[in-house]
């Protein structure tokens, strides 16, 4: 059985498995939808952290038609921060955020 099948159907639903640059795979899961300066960017929480502090990531949504999308790591810090920013002023009701 695979780590996709043990999870919940709506955990399952809002999970995302991107590559990082060593070619390992890593399970996300979908937080929100932000949008900054008219980009959407994809607000995801690690799900294979062993590290209980670790953050939330950042990454473009760039559509590529016929209901496909591909996601870009936003190196930028300052973006990261508006886009976070963003995040927390849309959705600060719904999470907790640590200070």
């Amino acid at each position: 059985m695979s780590d996709a099948e043990k999870l919940p159907q709506e955990a399952e639903d809002d999970l995302v498995i991107l590559e990082d640059e060593d070619g390992n795979l890593m399970r996300f899961q979908f937080l929100e939808l932000v949008t900054v300066d008219v980009t959407p960017y994809a607000v995801l929480m690690p799900l294979d952290e062993s590290d209980e502090d670790a953050g939330v990531v950042i990454v473009e949504v760039v559509d590529l038609g016929l209901e496909s999308e591909r996601y870009d790591a936003v190196t930028d810090e300052a973006l990261n921060e508006r886009i976070f920013d963003q995040f927390r002023k849309e959705f600060g009701d719904k999470y907790e955020f640590a200070d």
